[in-house]
């Protein structure tokens, strides 16, 4: 009886074993969908899922106390989860589209950071994407720091937060606004922009104060950033209400 299989071994790079050869024929195909079904390329297609997660983590450099923070344990908001969830579900169609989040409120401990971090932790996780997850400032201080440092070539680190395939800046508008800042940050928007790789944002700012912020400081056509930001983030720009939480803690 042929069982498609053939008397070599070969390396599988997939799942990291070596396993049977089958034959390229029904029997074949039967033989081999079994053997990936077996407990042992189960195990290893999972331990080899973890291994990603972790490298993935871990290049995130998104910070330890964000880590574990899900969705779920964001007190209220639900309408806002509710959009975010939809995001999630839906993200390899808004992935190709380029289109990531724009989060905002007036204040500070209203759960903005908490969802953004949800949502990077929710992408390593479900999609095996790999990100970049930092405030405004320290992106400006590792570009800063490469022309002091020829260990760090200050162009591989601009293209590193141009070309990862999704960028979380935390807290845009906080840092003081330079000519210098603003040409690097067009620089990296123009360019995910034009190549649909998806960009989340926190602020305390809503795109308009923000651009007026800009406007204030003197700084040459200040809607090149929020044009930007408003294409990149279309249908998920979103206000966060509530108190602030912190405040709460001392209670």
């Amino acid at each position: 009886m042929d069982t498609g299989v053939l008397p070599e071994m070969i390396y599988y790079s997939f799942c990291g074993l070596v396993g049977p050869k089958c034959c390229d024929c029904d029997q074949g195909n039967e033989a081999f969908q079994k053997w990936c079904s077996g407990q042992e390329v189960q195990d290893a297609l999972k331990k080899k899922r973890l291994a990603e997660i972790a490298k993935n983590l871990k290049f995130s450099e998104l910070p330890v106390h964000w880590k574990e923070k899900t969705l779920e344990s964001l007190e209220g908001q639900e309408n806002l989860k509710l959009t975010v969830n939809r995001y999630l579900d839906g993200f390899q169609k808004f992935r190709e589209q380029g289109t990531g989040m724009y989060l905002w409120s007036e204040g500070s401990g209203r759960g903005k950071t908490h969802v953004l971090s949800a949502v990077c932790n929710e992408l390593i996780q479900r999609y095996l994407v790999p990100c970049i997850f930092l405030t405004e400032e320290q992106m400006y201080f590792r570009i800063r720091e490469a022309y002091e440092n020829h260990a760090v070539s200050e162009k591989k680190q601009y293209r590193k937060f141009m070309e990862t395939k999704c960028l979380f800046l935390d807290d845009l508008g906080a840092t003081k606004i330079t000519a210098w800042k603003n040409e690097v940050l067009t620089g990296i928007l123009d360019y995910r922009l034009n190549h649909r790789l998806p960009t989340f944002f926190t602020s305390n700012f809503s795109l308009q104060s923000y651009e007026l912020s800009l406007q204030n400081a003197s700084i040459a056509r200040p809607c090149r950033i929020t044009s930007r930001i408003y294409e990149m983030c279309c249908g998920f720009i979103m206000e966060i209400r509530g108190e602030d939480f912190r405040k709460k803690l001392h209670f």
